[in-house]
Order: C-alpha cells, then structure tokens, then sequence
C-alpha cells in the first residue's frame, strides 16, 4: 500500500508541477501580449502625433512646429542655413512644463549665436482647420558652438500649461546675434 500511496503522491506532484509551469507560462505570455499592446498603442500615437506635426509645418509660413510626443525632428530653412529640431524630455514643472529644445545644424560649420522666439500653446480643431489657443512666446539665446556639426541644446520653461495641455511648440525667427554671419535662404 505505501507504494501505491507513494506512486500517486508522485503522479499528483508531477501533475501539479506541470500545471504550475503551464500557469507561469500563460502568464509570462500575458504580461507579455500587454506589454506589445503598450508600445503599439504608443506608437499608434506617436504616428497621429508626427502626422499632424508634418501637416501643420507644410502649411507653416514662418518657423516651424514641433509636437510633444511625435519624436521626430523638423526642419527649418533660417538665416543660419537648414536646422533640424526637435522637442524633448517634456515634462511637469512648478508652474508649467520644462522641455529640451535640439537644434542641430546641417551643414559642417559651427553655428554662431543666435537667437529666435518660441511660441507654445493649445491647438482646437483638426489639422485642415485650427486654432492656436492660449499662445504664449519668449525669446530664446543660445551661444555659438565650437563643434561642428553643431548641436545646441536649450533648456525650455513653459509656464502657465501643463504637459497634457501642450499642444505645440514652434520656432521661428533665427537669426543670427551678428548679422554678418547671416546665410541667404533658398525657397
């Protein structure tokens, strides 16, 4: 009798350790799925963000438009010649949001100094017709770089909106703090 008792005390643990690794799969493979479906929908998000940030710039007659979660960099032609920029590290702040504007030359000379203005707010309607809401602006300074090609980080503070709020920053008048170093824009 002991064997028997001892052959199926042997068969249920066996049976039990399969059905906890059976269980500990099916939920690796949960927590798995969700995790994919995480990162989809961001970059479902991602994508209707960058969407709208080309489509507002292609109708953009002055500077351009960067939007808060579309990871991806413009391009202005300005003074200085072709700029790349792009938003990030948005994020809540006492009284509004901080973010980290990138401006990154293209060609192989060092940016001068230079300054611009930046404007940010709410954006209503859809990208074929909308309205810039609760706009707000200042002057940006940024010095000359010594590297080329030149990358000039300049830390932003938006005040009065917060992070969810922010519907686009965007960035124009460049020019350069000695007017002699100005590039001629091609159309």
């Amino acid at each position: 009798m002991t064997k028997t008792y001892l052959r199926i005390f042997l068969v249920g643990s066996l049976m039990s350790l399969t059905a906890c690794a059976q269980q500990t799969e099916v939920r690796q493979m949960k927590q798995e799925v969700g995790s994919l479906t995480q990162q989809m929908n961001k970059l479902g998000d991602q994508t209707v963000k960058l969407t709208q940030q080309n489509a507002l710039n292609a109708k953009s007659t002055t500077g351009v438009y960067l939007l808060p979660g579309s990871n991806t960099p413009a391009r202005l032609n300005s003074q200085l010649g072709n700029l790349q920029m792009s938003l990030s590290n948005v994020a809540a702040e006492a009284n509004g949001t901080r973010a980290t504007l990138k401006i990154k030359g293209e060609s192989n000379d060092p940016l001068p100094a230079f300054s611009g203005k930046v404007e940010w707010g709410q954006i209503q309607g859809t990208t074929d017709n909308y309205q810039e809401v609760n706009v707000q602006s200042q002057q940006i300074d940024a010095p000359a770089s010594v590297l080329a090609p030149s990358d000039v980080t300049i830390p932003l503070l938006l005040p009065g909106i917060t992070p969810e709020q922010l519907g686009f920053v965007r960035i124009h008048d460049i020019q350069p703090s000695d007017m002699s170093q100005a590039q001629p824009q091609s159309q």
